[in-house]
């Protein structure tokens, strides 16, 4: 049934609201490591946090890559 992977209920749009809600943290997380670098007193903790930093933006591009291919019908990634 065309479309029936957008309807409420259905796996697939709950899933793809969960990984939206896991990139929203992952900017969070993303943004707190970023003040953190800001804050730090020495170069090593500062390129620590601003690798954590790193590492969480791209976890967020991956959870709404992930969220978008379920939303438009997609196979999904992990079963591959």
């Amino acid at each position: 049934m065309p479309g029936a992977a957008n309807k409420r209920g259905d796996p697939r749009h709950d899933a793809a609201g969960v990984a939206h809600l896991r990139a929203a943290n992952a900017r969070e997380r993303a943004r707190e490591a970023r003040e953190a670098a800001d804050q730090a007193t020495t170069e090593y903790a500062r390129r620590a946090h601003r690798r954590v930093a790193e590492m969480h933006t791209e976890l967020a591009l991956s959870h709404e890559d992930f969220a978008r291919t379920l939303r438009v019908g997609g196979d999904d990634p992990e079963e591959m």
